[in-house]
């Protein structure tokens, strides 16, 4: 029993000293430049365009072309549904304006 405590005692002592024991780590002074040498040259990434800004131009230009088209048929009178319409898309317009300036990404 006696030798058992012994050889565990031991082991223990073994294991402590292992776990504690701390490594030499020794890291050269141009470590830094190789590894910045090995990596591959970086590829030229494009820009990233917001899905939100493509789809206030598209917006904006079917709203101008439905403008042109609503213009010849609209008289300057509140009781025409074109010139309503007219004033709807112009309010429109100005709403995609007044965001698409007011969200400019740098």
């Amino acid at each position: 029993m006696k030798q058992t405590d012994e050889l565990r005692d031991s082991f223990e002592a073994r294991v402590t000293r292992a776990l504690e024991a701390q490594p030499l780590v020794v890291v050269p002074a141009d470590f830094a430049v190789r590894v910045r040498q090995a990596l591959p040259v970086p590829s030229q990434r494009r820009s990233v365009v917001s899905m939100g800004r493509v789809a206030a131009i598209v917006g904006a230009v079917v709203l101008a072309v439905a403008l042109f088209a609503l213009a010849p048929h609209a008289r300057p009178e509140f009781t025409s549904l074109a010139f309503d319409m007219e004033l709807v898309v112009l309010l429109e317009l100005g709403a995609i304006a007044y965001w698409f300036v007011g969200r400019r990404e740098a």
